[in-house]
């Protein structure tokens, strides 16, 4: 039996359990090579330092890297969940700060061509978490797989990394006008990684919203800017989240401020995808049954 042929059944009991909202930020890119893994890794440990409990999904199925960012070494991972070795609870490792952490497994093309429906299958394995957690950061893989949609449609907030180059920009609006058209994703926080100066920034989201201009249906939030940081590189040449490594480097402050923004973002009054559905059940810690697809 696959995960995609399971389906969540009414809870048990059919007691009513006050519904906490958790923000679900998927962390996406049109264009792989701006920054987007280092940003949702740094972005959740941020969470996490705040004390908030943090969990980071990488969800960037086939090129997994986020245990190799943190020097983490991880024995199982989604690949053994989806084979039916062992449970989503067994794959949990612990990082920085208490942040929870579950590992993909990189150059696997089975899971890099997880489709919609294995994608929810995935998400329902969730539910058989039961720590509690107050925010859930996705890093997705770059592009419009179905994987990246999947993810980018269950999350309550997309967050958008992009750089100045013509190529990134590009694929930034495709990627949106994509996600709104396919998805009906309407609203979408836009980050300028990798910029010189707080007004390359600010013009790169310009560049953005007049290119989408003629897109009545797409609403854009500008997230802020990460400044170009040679100390997050060498960050990353350690195997270190920079806002550990060097937490008073301009990388790491921008971060740290992004974190604190998202916190005050629009949170979900109720659950309206699988990844919220998932959210809700940690917290409920209810019972469900589950029903076989025949």
């Amino acid at each position: 039996m696959h995960l995609s042929d399971v389906k969540l059944g009414r809870a048990c009991g059919g007691t009513s359990v006050t519904k906490a909202a958790v923000q679900t930020v998927a962390v996406t890119s049109g264009k792989g090579g701006v920054g987007k893994t280092n940003i949702a890794v740094n972005l959740a440990l941020a969470l996490a330092k705040t004390g908030h409990r943090s969990l980071l999904l990488d969800a960037d199925l086939g090129m997994a890297n986020i245990d190799e960012l943190l020097g983490m070494e991880a024995s199982v991972n989604l690949l053994d969940v989806l084979e039916g070795n062992c449970s989503l609870e067994d794959i949990i490792i612990e990082g920085p700060e208490k942040l929870l952490i579950v590992p993909a497994a990189s150059g696997n093309k089975y899971l890099s061509e997880l489709g919609a429906v294995e994608c929810a299958g995935l998400v329902h394995a969730f539910s058989e978490l039961k720590d509690q957690i107050d925010s859930l950061v996705i890093d997705t893989s770059s592009g419009i797989s179905e994987s990246v949609t999947s993810f980018c449609r269950a999350s309550s907030q997309v967050l958008v990394v992009t750089d100045d180059e013509p190529a990134s920009i590009r694929d930034c609006v495709a990627q949106i006008r994509h996600l709104n058209k396919t998805n009906a994703i309407a609203h979408f926080h836009v980050l300028a990684n990798m910029v010189l100066t707080a007004r390359d920034g600010s013009e790169l989201f310009k560049r953005i919203l007049h290119l989408l201009g003629d897109d009545q249906d797409i609403v854009l939030s500008y997230a802020g800017f990460v400044p170009h940081d040679d100390l997050l590189r060498k960050a990353v040449s350690r195997r270190k989240a920079v806002i550990s490594a060097y937490p008073g480097s301009s990388s790491a402050v921008a971060i740290t401020n992004l974190a604190r923004r998202m916190i005050r973002w629009r949170r979900p009054g109720a659950p309206h995808g699988q990844l919220e559905f998932f959210v809700e059940r940690i917290l409920q810690h209810n019972c469900v049954e589950r029903e076989v697809l025949s």
